[in-house]
């Protein structure tokens, strides 16, 4: 029994060295990045909302795509200099259009607030979303691992605000699902 272990823990070594390999090899080749600020404006009713045409723009021009280009990796939302959120997608820029399709209602309840996280992001006006591509289409599962790290890694204000405290995550509750969905993005 003793040897099995051994001998188990030497393969996993061995594993875990060529996973250290090939990731490094895909950070330094196959992952760019960017910082992108998008312009937060009020609607006729005196909401704040994301100017998503310019977050488009602005995207589209930072990675110069062409209309049928998507956009596929990791993307981290900054609300201030705080991380507020991570998520990774096929396509970036249809995802972060749907977070951000429903205006910001001022006066929003502790309830509300949980369901609807993203509203939070837009009362201040400093938000910024980096941006790690992944342009080789056969590293990108790679783009599930890095979201797992950086989450793992710096606990996000999102999973704070809807599992709750600290010392809930470490109790190991599991994070809420905030749609009923299955989506590929």
């Amino acid at each position: 029994m003793a040897r099995q272990l051994r001998n188990m823990n030497k393969e996993m070594n061995g594993l875990m060295k060529q996973f250290g390999r090939d990731a490094n090899t895909i950070w330094k080749r196959g992952i760019e990045s960017a910082q992108v600020s998008p312009d937060i404006v009020k609607t006729n009713d005196g909401r704040r909302a994301v100017d998503l045409k310019d977050l488009d723009a602005k995207l589209q021009k930072t990675f110069n795509l062409s209309d049928e280009d998507t956009l596929t990796g990791v993307y981290l939302i900054f609300k201030n200099s705080d991380l507020f959120y991570v998520g990774h997608s096929t396509n970036i820029v249809r995802r972060l259009k749907r977070h951000f399709s429903k205006p910001f209602d001022k006066k929003v309840s502790r309830e509300e607030k949980r369901e609807k996280p993203f509203n939070t992001v837009l009362e201040k006006r400093n938000m910024s979303i980096v941006i790690y591509r992944i342009a080789d289409e056969k590293h990108a599962m790679f783009r599930k691992t890095l979201d797992r790290i950086i989450t793992y890694n710096q606990i996000p204000e999102y999973l704070k605000q809807t599992l709750g405290s600290g010392e809930d995550l470490d109790s190991g509750t599991r994070r809420k699902r905030t749609s009923y969905k299955r989506t590929t993005a």
